[in-house]
């Protein structure tokens, strides 16, 4: 008979067990967000994501049963989740009003649903992997991971903030993204964290094979690749432009009451004053109705920017009678056409809310939170020689989306895209260089540059390649001006798949894998108790 001194001692130690490997997990998490941008100095560590995707991996071989594996993995994905979207808290709570608590509710509540999707999909990777085939099993892994992100990307709307694949923005692997897109860059960062993992496990069970011990070096000392920056060059055209981007720094609590007109003044006034090709302000730069704009603010830009050889786009609220408002840019050129685009991926609560949500937005104040849409296939801004494709904020997320826009005809190829966001609502915090990141990444995919025009951090002009020619410093008032150099004109693999098809063929390519994985996982059990 066990004594109940015994029993109580042996529970005390599975539960302080739990606790540790809990605490790990929850640290792990941290790292791979920690991976994606510093908020020291927003810098990528690419082999800290695949080391902490790694960690996680073998902490896996401690669980005892699959419900244990299920949670474990949801722990880990909902603290990488966490720890890259904590910034949600300063405008649900300061702007949005919402108690902490609340609020703190809210956001576990959004990154937990969200790691629902990892801790099914590495579930059924812990049930198939097969310890005798590592290459396989690391596919595997690499695939079910990847299903996850691209779940988490389009399923809702999508909310793919912190994809592993933007923590090798300046790794060697970045090389793969105009092939294969973020998605595909996370599917090789993937299969080489479960490589190492299985290496480094086999190492120390000490029941490994030669070929195991090659593989595990291998992939390892690729890390000190990883390590190094890593820019992929471009050839650029000498068609080039200049640029002045417009960062108003206008604190955003205050930009629809005390400073709404002060806005309004500094945002003309130096975009008259701009001697550059293109200006460009943020996201509702005007934080008025073009009807409403006071002292014929918006007729002098208009007829400043109509008439010469100058182009401006500016970020405003715009209203359609019988529609709605949009959260618009509107563009003016010295060919006399005006241009207006209206952001078609809107924010799920801050510019729209669900049928079934309708109670949140009785709990918070974003002010308006139904926008329309504009079009998937939007026209670009044509001036000069150039086609400025231009995206609202948080649009620059989907790179499969923008992709669509180089199937319009050659003629209708962007040439640059153009992002205008406002991300004051965040405050001055690791959103900033992770947001940088997501845009220095559609440039290498899709073989154009970037501008950026925001409110108060994140300005900046971004080369083809990824690499910032000229930035701003968050959180002043600044206007920055540069020239923005065209690429070589090659239209990428990635845009031309991601264009027609979307991320159907990543779909497509991961379940092949996964299919085939469990096929020859069942075969060889098979094959075993044959025998």
């Amino acid at each position: 008979m066990v004594s109940a001194a015994t029993l109580t001692m042996n529970l005390k130690k599975i539960k302080q067990n739990i606790f540790f490997i809990y605490t790990v997990l929850t640290l792990l998490g941290a790292l791979q967000a920690y991976a994606l941008a510093s908020p020291v100095n927003g810098k990528t560590f690419a082999w800290v994501q695949v080391l902490s995707l790694a960690g996680f991996l073998i902490s896996q071989e401690n669980a005892r049963s699959p419900m244990q594996r299920f949670w474990q993995s949801w722990v880990f994905a909902t603290s990488w989740l966490m720890a890259s979207v904590w910034w949600l808290y300063i405008s649900i709570h300061h702007f949005g009003g919402l108690p902490t608590v609340l609020t703190l509710v809210v956001i576990f509540l959004l990154c937990g649903a969200l790691a629902l999707y990892y801790a099914l999909t590495i579930s059924i990777y812990l049930h198939f992997k097969d310890e005798k085939t590592p290459w396989v099993s690391a596919a595997l892994f690499a695939s079910c991971w990847t299903v996850a992100e691209l779940a988490r990307a389009e399923f809702f709307t999508g909310f793919p903030w912190g994809a592993i694949g933007y923590a090798h923005i300046d790794s060697i692997l970045v090389e793969w993204a105009p092939w294969v897109g973020v998605y595909g860059v996370g599917w090789i960062a993937g299969l080489m964290a479960a490589l190492i993992a299985h290496g480094l496990s086999a190492v120390s069970k000490e029941t490994t094979k030669p070929p195991i011990y090659i593989y595990a070096v291998a992939v390892i000392s690729s890390m000190g690749i990883l390590a190094i920056p890593w820019q992929v060059a471009s050839k650029q055209s000498t068609s080039n432009f200049s640029v002045t981007l417009l960062q108003g720094n206008i604190p955003q609590d205050l930009k629809y009451t005390q400073r709404r007109a002060q806005a309004v003044q500094w945002y003309v006034d130096n975009a008259l004053q701009a001697k550059t090709d293109l200006v460009v302000m943020p996201e509702t730069a005007i934080p008025y109705l073009p009807q409403d704009v006071p002292d014929d603010a918006w007729g002098r830009l208009k007829r400043h920017f109509s008439s010469g050889k100058q182009a401006v786009i500016v970020g405003i609220p715009t209203h359609q009678e019988g529609s709605g408002y949009g959260n618009s840019a509107m563009g003016f050129a010295g060919n006399g056409e005006n241009y207006i685009y209206h952001k078609q991926h809107l924010v799920p609560f801050g510019e729209f809310v669900p049928a079934y949500f309708q109670w949140f937005n009785a709990l918070v104040n974003f002010g308006i939170t139904d926008f329309i849409r504009g079009p998937i296939k939007p026209e670009p801004l044509v001036w000069k020689d150039q086609n400025l494709a231009i995206q609202i904020c948080y649009e620059d997320l989907f790179g499969e989306e923008l992709a669509k826009r180089f199937t319009l005809g050659k003629d209708k190829t962007p040439t640059a895209l153009v992002n205008l966001s406002n991300i004051a609502w965040f405050g001055n915090t690791v959103v900033i260089p992770q947001h940088l990141n997501i845009a220095r990444m559609r440039s290498i995919e899709l073989n154009v540059p970037t501008v950026r025009a925001t409110n108060s951090g994140g300005t900046a002009i971004i080369d083809a390649s990824g690499r910032i020619q000229a930035f701003a410093k968050p959180y002043t008032q600044s206007v920055l001006e540069g020239q923005v150099h065209r690429s070589d004109g090659r239209v990428t693999w990635y845009a031309q798949w991601a264009g027609r098809w979307g991320l159907l063929p990543l779909w497509i390519f991961c379940m092949f894998v996964l299919v085939m994985s469990v096929g020859m996982n069942w075969r060889s059990r098979y094959a075993a108790q044959s025998h």
